[in-house]
């Protein structure tokens, strides 16, 4: 009688025996199957506009063209063209000689090294966050202005917020040139500000 009942509760479970499939564990492999499939970012390019008080004259707005070597996490190669009206008056000296014609050019040719000591992200919207990285930036150039040139070397700190394809910053700047005609004047330095936004490649 025991064995009959053992049978018959015993039978359910055989039963189910019987249909249940095998659990047969598959192997995965995580990353990307081709690695063609990663998008590569050598550097960045940017133009931008920015505002220069120099000493001892009048303000004046600056254009920037700019690039970036991506050197690493946080080191960049860095190069930039600069272009600002330096007076639109004539400059004479003590004795009425014209220093620098009205309408005279100031123009930077400048290479450097940036470095993003800070790092985080940032929401514009509340919903999607982008990150940003603040960095410093040292330049060293030539700034040629009207019929001469001099040494150009600048500090920069930009605050840059990285997008997806595009990034946008906003950057200060410090800046002097060794030009003896503007030493002479006391006209060789100066700080600017400004914005700029650019793309990968």
């Amino acid at each position: 009688m025991k064995y009959l009942i053992l049978c018959l509760l015993s039978f359910p479970l055989l039963a189910v025996a019987e249909t249940t499939d095998i659990y047969q564990p598959r192997l995965k492999v995580a990353g990307l199957e081709k690695s063609q499939d990663i998008s590569r970012r050598y550097g960045s390019w940017g133009i931008g506009v920015a505002q220069q008080a120099q000493d001892n004259l009048s303000s004046r707005t600056a254009i920037n063209i700019s690039g970036r070597w991506f050197a690493g996490e946080r080191w960049y190669l860095l190069g930039t063209l600069q272009q600002a009206p330096f007076n639109g008056d004539e400059i004479r000296d003590g004795s009425g000689q014209i220093l620098f014609a009205a309408g005279e050019q100031a123009n930077v040719l400048a290479g450097g090294v940036g470095y993003a000591f800070l790092q985080g992200t940032a929401s514009l919207n509340g919903q999607v966050s982008y990150p940003w990285q603040v960095a410093v930036e040292g330049l060293i150039g030539e700034q040629y202005t009207g019929d001469s040139s001099g040494r150009y070397t600048g500090l920069v700190f930009s605050w840059q917020i990285l997008a997806d394809d595009y990034w946008l910053a906003t950057e200060w700047r410090t800046y002097q040139s060794d030009d003896s005609r503007l030493d002479q004047l006391n006209v060789n330095k100066g700080v600017q500000w400004g914005i700029s936004f650019g793309s990968y490649f």
